[in-house]
């Protein structure tokens, strides 16, 4: 089981490695439809109708949808991982205001630190050798994938610091809870949750009048609605829904690091589609990336056998 649950979150970060040129393309559309400070809203709204439509796919594809999201558990797991997904989203996207693509790569990668530190505190010891040097390898591969960061630790580098926090915490609280829960129910009632806040999130930039966007021509426009519906399809639904139903085979730090190749598949593809260019820094990032993994990889089957 341990071998299809790698394979199953392999696909998960190519999935979410086109996440990211999705968005992208989204955004660039929306630049048609919005004039100010349109990033914040223009964000919140795609997130919104992302985790939107993602929650009718369950009633197509989930028959036994009723049954899975019954009790009190499920929903208030769901509501917990929705807070640290959407505190994620929410905090990254703020930071990225006042920093470099390269630093919030390198902060936002410090989830997989994060992830160790947190467990190893909880069970008050430190992971196998094999683990943390492959947490260290993958840590500064994702980071330097962009180039080398400057840092500053200014409000926007700490705000990224927390979501980092956050994405470490969506890994592990994921690993508890559908070990407790049905997997396919926390997926429904935290993409549903997640829904709600965005909507909340999304009225109160309105009310901020913080850009102004023609809503109604945007939607219109097919360059916005198929990578919002690609978006929704496989990086929501199909992706949260492996993540719920296999990571719980793994280990929350080797996880981490496999996940950590989300933006080598993000780079490799923009590079692909001319969004980006071919630097010594995606060799080297990608190269600690791949040796981490196959770092802990090695390590995870010493330990086992």
């Amino acid at each position: 089981m341990k071998q299809k649950a790698t394979f199953a979150l392999f696909v998960v970060t190519i999935v979410w490695g086109w996440t990211f040129i999705w968005l992208k393309q989204a955004l660039d559309t929306a630049e048609l439809y919005s004039s100010g400070n349109q990033i914040n809203i223009v964000s919140t709204l795609f997130v919104s109708l992302r985790f939107g439509f993602a929650i009718f796919l369950f009633f197509i594809f989930v028959p036994s949808l009723k049954k899975e999201i019954q009790g009190y558990q499920v929903w208030s797991d769901g509501f917990i991982l929705s807070m640290f997904m959407l505190g994620g989203f929410v905090f990254q996207m703020i930071g990225l205001a006042g920093i470099s693509p390269a630093v919030s790569a390198f902060l936002t990668s410090l989830y997989v630190l994060f992830t160790a530190l947190i467990l190893a505190w909880y069970a008050g010891k430190l992971q196998n050798r094999s683990l943390i040097l492959g947490v260290v390898l993958a840590t500064f591969g994702a980071g330097f994938i962009q180039g080398p960061p400057q840092l500053h630790y200014d409000i926007s580098e700490w705000l990224t610091i927390l979501c980092a926090l956050m994405i470490a915490g969506h890994i592990i609280f994921t690993d508890i809870s559908t070990k407790r829960v049905s997997p396919i129910g926390l997926a429904f009632t935290s993409i549903t949750i997640s829904t709600l806040l965005c909507i909340l999130l999304f009225d109160l930039f309105l009310f901020l009048d913080v850009g102004k966007v023609d809503i109604v021509g945007l939607l219109s426009d097919t360059q916005f609605l198929y990578p919002l519906l690609l978006s929704s399809i496989f990086g929501t639904f199909g992706a949260l829904v492996l993540v719920n139903l296999y990571q719980k085979y793994m280990d929350p730090v080797r996880a981490a690091i496999l996940y950590g190749l989300e933006p080598i598949w993000a780079t490799f593809l923009a590079i692909y589609l001319d969004m980006a260019e071919f630097t010594f820094w995606l060799i080297l990032g990608g190269s600690l990336l791949l040796i981490g993994n196959l770092i802990a990889e090695l390590g995870n089957q010493s330990v086992s056998e």
